[in-house]
């Protein structure tokens, strides 16, 4: 399917998912990107709101958000990522890569700018090997404790700055690495999105062999435009048409449902692979 193909048909099945919020916001846009040419990455370890296929297609809600943010204006979205989340974040602030979405913080304020409206609210748990859990009371009790991170990975300034004081860290580059571990005894516990560590676990084949205790964090996932970007011009009209387009309130259960089935038909493993 050659680029222009699949923009279209990307529109007109989102159009049928919104009913007619994408074509009411065609015809009321002003302008167009025209050519403009744009590139997104994500986060792989957040499914269903943020994963990578293995065909290296940035998947999740946030994504199909973002296309359709830009599709209808004619932007032309490049969505291959060969990297890690790490690397998204070190390619968007380079000014290589225009779109990510993301946790706010204070680094990335540096490089990006955020549009005003939440996507979607993620609660982080704490997951651990069945054999040891524990409950989540405050940070102080991760001292001592062997926590897995992915790398880029950010919970908020406050979290973040607990992380980097209390436990021994040990970096990963993905998710995956940290729940074959917690299953194998080799890490204490690994901080991660309540949905996406549900969906992960079961793709992995490892329900019954990880739990998973509340944290007191929850925060929004928001769109972010690299401060390099020539979107950067086009906030205003960036920010109206994502407002527009979330206040059906139809749109973020739709998306969940079918990225969630998508993920598991796509990266589920036979359970002996995972043992």
């Amino acid at each position: 399917m050659t680029l222009t193909c699949r923009t279209a048909a990307y529109v007109l099945a989102l159009g049928m998912l919104l009913g007619s919020s994408v074509s009411r916001a065609e015809d009321t846009s002003s302008d167009s990107l025209g050519d403009l040419k744009v590139r997104i990455c994500g986060t792989p370890a957040y499914p269903p709101v943020s994963w990578i296929a293995p065909n290296g297609r940035v998947e999740g809600v946030n994504a199909a958000l973002i296309r359709a943010l830009l599709l209808p204006l004619g932007v032309q979205v490049d969505d291959q990522q060969n990297s890690n989340w790490r690397r998204c974040l070190k390619e968007v602030e380079l000014g290589n890569v225009d779109v990510i979405s993301g946790f706010r913080n204070e680094e990335r304020l540096q490089f990006v700018t955020y549009l005003d409206t939440p996507i979607i609210e993620e609660s982080i748990y704490f997951y651990y090997p069945i054999g040891a859990p524990f409950e989540f009371t405050r940070w102080e009790n991760l001292t001592g404790m062997r926590i897995g991170v992915m790398r880029g990975d950010s919970f908020g300034d406050g979290p973040d700055a607990a992380l980097q004081t209390y436990p021994d860290l040990e970096w990963v580059s993905t998710q995956n690495q940290n729940l074959l571990k917690l299953a194998d005894g080799r890490l204490d516990a690994v901080p991660m999105g309540k949905l996406s560590g549900q969906l992960q676990t079961a793709a992995l084949g490892l329900n019954g062999r990880v739990g998973h205790t509340a944290t007191d964090v929850n925060d929004y996932w928001y769109v972010a435009i690299s401060k390099k970007s020539p979107l950067m011009k086009w906030l205003p009209e960036l920010n109206e048409r994502l407002e527009r387009l979330l206040k059906n309130p139809a749109i973020i259960p739709s998306l969940l449902a079918r990225q969630k089935t998508l993920y598991l038909r796509t990266m589920q493993r036979p359970s002996q692979e995972a043992k």
